[in-house]
């Protein structure tokens, strides 16, 4: 269940347990998301160049996304210091000028590209060795929770949400069942 290790901009994530993309649209979002334990953060929409950029003055060390179909939003965001493209349509080229890590639906044939596959919803592992981004349907629900609990035990490498905290939790307990992280707490029921 431990994570592969993901080099994005020369940013290393690896873990014992899933890692948490927070999806979010504003630095205030953002704060939020890493106080509550987000692994990453992505931005989407207009305001996302400055997001990224205030994001990256508030937090140097955070691997930074863009969620976009844009290609030029796509490299001002890089310019502003964006690690991840999640792309909607084919950036592929521009996450490799900037050395950005590269989440899409298939895999490019572009040489020296960090990849990541973005399946959508999670519903099954697609075949193969390339780390996986899954978001889950109910996010946020309690099913929802249960779905990225199985999500992380099916060994998803990143799981995308807008509720971290007990997504994380999710994550960090799948991880201790498997036995790749201790437990938070260790009780003995008797």
């Amino acid at each position: 269940m431990k994570t592969p290790d993901l080099v994005f901009r020369g940013r290393r994530l690896s873990s014992d347990r899933a890692l948490v993309l927070a999806a979010v649209e504003s630095l205030p979002a953002a704060r939020a998301a890493v106080a509550d334990g987000a692994d990453l953060v992505s931005f989407a929409g207009a305001s996302a160049v400055s997001s990224v950029e205030q994001a990256r003055a508030a937090f140097p060390d955070l691997v930074i996304g863009v969620d976009t179909a844009d290609p030029s939003a796509a490299e001002a965001c890089c310019e502003a210091g964006a690690d991840l493209i999640v792309a909607r349509a084919d950036l592929a080229e521009i996450a490799a000028r900037y050395g950005a890590g590269y989440a899409a639906p298939a895999v490019p044939s572009v040489p020296g590209l960090s990849v990541v596959v973005d399946i959508g919803e999670f519903r099954t592992m697609p075949p193969g060795e390339v780390p996986v981004l899954a978001s889950v349907a109910g996010d946020g629900t309690p099913g929802g929770l249960a779905l990225a609990a199985l999500a992380a035990s099916a060994g998803v490498t990143i799981i995308s949400t807008k509720h971290v905290r007990g997504v994380r939790h999710a994550a960090e307990m799948a991880a201790s069942i498997a036995g790749t992280r201790p437990p938070a707490k260790a009780v003995r029921w008797e």
